[in-house]
């Protein structure tokens, strides 16, 4: 490689890592934050994220019916859902104000558990089996059942 090939990557590369960081820095952070969870791209359920919140929610489903659950047991929503019988899903998010964890999923590369919402790093958590948590802010639920 010359010379000016590595400077055109490296030029590159930081101009790609500016426009990254400024997306980030100037990102929307007015109005109430949310945490939305979601099921092949169907919202089942958002949780407004406000000040000391701790909570769990389990996601499972058993005979084509996905129960959304709060830590404790009680149910939230059923909803009939199209899997296969084979196909069992298990998960459970932990929402806190500070961050949002996926610490319990029964897919098969665990890679969604390894993952983290932060309100500085909204990247979502994606899970194999269907489930996808997101961090959204208020402008968005005008038409979503909330917690």
């Amino acid at each position: 490689m010359k010379k000016f090939d590595i400077v055109t990557i490296l030029s590159v590369f930081f101009i790609a890592l500016l426009f990254y960081t400024l997306y980030f820095i100037n990102i929307d952070k007015s109005g109430d934050l949310y945490a939305q969870i979601s099921y092949n791209k169907e919202v089942i359920l958002a949780v407004k994220i406000e000040d000391n919140i701790n909570i769990t929610i389990d996601i499972a489903s058993n005979d084509q019916i996905l129960t959304i659950t709060d830590g404790t047991g009680k149910v939230l929503k059923t909803i009939p859902v199209e899997t296969d019988n084979k196909k069992r899903i298990e998960n459970r998010v932990q929402i806190t104000d500070k961050e949002i964890l996926m610490i319990h999923a029964n897919c098969q590369t665990k890679r969604c558990m390894y993952m983290k919402i932060t309100k500085n790093i909204p990247t979502p958590i994606i899970c194999t089996n269907g489930i996808t948590v997101e961090l959204i802010y208020d402008d968005v639920y005008d038409y979503i059942h909330i917690l």
